[in-house]
């Protein structure tokens, strides 16, 4: 497993980001979701509530063929090159916030800008969620956003091991 993909899947695999079910779920914005934060299974149909469980290997397996897509779309969006801490970090952004809104994104126009610190700043402000139709700043997301930030400077972070 690639470096990166296996920063982003620590990272997700935290029981503060998504941990890891084996049984179908309601995520926090109401979507079925299995594994370790997938809303679908490998075959591109949707997690609903009849959605067998699954092993913690095919939970693994299920992410990591998610993030290998995403990849390809962050390194296509993505004109600069990134290390594989900021790439990590960055990967497990993209899987939260999804790929269309990480291409509108400020933060991958002032990453291929070359600012790669203020990109990384950037991280800290996608600690909103919708609730009820209005945008609020949501404490598990602030700490997610600084712990992604952290990783994407290549800052070490409790729980996660150093020679990733």
């Amino acid at each position: 497993m690639d470096d990166s993909i296996r920063i982003a899947t620590a990272l997700l695999r935290r029981d503060d980001f998504e941990g890891l079910r084996l049984a179908p779920y309601l995520c926090p914005a109401g979507y079925w979701t299995i594994g370790i934060g997938n809303r679908f299974l490998a075959d591109g149909s949707p997690v609903t509530a009849r959605t067998p469980p699954l092993t913690e290997n095919d939970a693994l397996t299920l992410l990591q063929s998610t993030l290998t897509d995403l990849r390809k779309e962050l390194r296509d969006a993505i004109s600069v090159p990134l290390t594989p801490y900021q790439e990590g970090a960055l990967l497990s952004w993209q899987f939260n916030i999804g790929s269309a809104a990480m291409y509108r994104s400020t933060l991958r126009r002032l990453l291929n800008q070359g600012q790669y610190s203020a990109a990384g700043e950037q991280l800290l402000r996608w600690d909103k969620a919708s609730v009820k139709g209005e945008m609020v700043a949501l404490p598990g997301l602030r700490k997610r956003r600084q712990l992604e930030r952290a990783v994407y400077f290549g800052q070490a972070v409790t729980g996660m091991s150093r020679s990733i």
